[in-house]
């Protein structure tokens, strides 16, 4: 009786998923392309994925961006993968690829590859971060180049004015600064 009881409050449960992964899935929506004036004017609309090309004239939203994105603000509510190309880049995930910003490029998760912009900040960044003002991660493996640069941890080198590694040694040194 006990496993009959089990069994059939398991079946339930899993009825009632039943539902919530067909949203799941029903918002997972795909585009090869997409064109924004200012989000939500875009067709698609935010809530598409985007693999392919991405126009954004002023500011443009999608969810998961694979490819290319070209425009003055693009935000990324996912992963962003591929080359960005804009005056300020937002992701909300994880990314891969190239990032060049006039302004500022933003990568809330880990950032696999070359970020170049005024200022640059990746909370994990592997690779190579060049920034005329401004260099920021939590921890970078990799290079950090601009007239500032700061991160906790480092695996790699500093070239700048102000080069600072917070979970270093020498935490501050102008110039040139490394952590192996």
């Amino acid at each position: 009786v006990l496993s009959g009881m089990i069994a059939s409050e398991g079946f339930a449960q899993a009825q009632a998923q039943k539902p919530v992964q067909k949203q799941a899935q029903a918002a997972n929506l795909y585009t090869p392309f997409m064109l924004s004036l200012v989000s939500p004017l875009q067709v698609p609309s935010e809530d598409y994925s985007v693999g392919g090309l991405r126009l954004n004239i002023l500011y443009g939203m999608c969810n998961d961006f694979d490819g290319l994105d070209i425009g003055v603000v693009g935000c990324a509510t996912g992963h962003a993968n591929g080359l960005q190309v804009g005056g300020v880049n937002l992701v909300d995930g994880e990314g891969l690829g190239f990032q060049i910003n006039a302004l500022t490029g933003y990568v809330k998760g880990s950032y696999e590859g070359i970020q170049v912009g005024t200022a640059n900040f990746a909370w994990e960044m592997n690779g190579l971060q060049v920034g005329l003002l401004f260099n920021a991660s939590k921890s970078v493996e990799g290079a950090q180049i601009g007239l500032i640069n700061v991160t906790d941890d480092m695996i790699g080198v500093q070239i700048g004015l102000i080069n600072v590694i917070k979970k270093n040694d020498t935490k501050f040194i102008p110039i040139f600064n490394c952590s192996f």
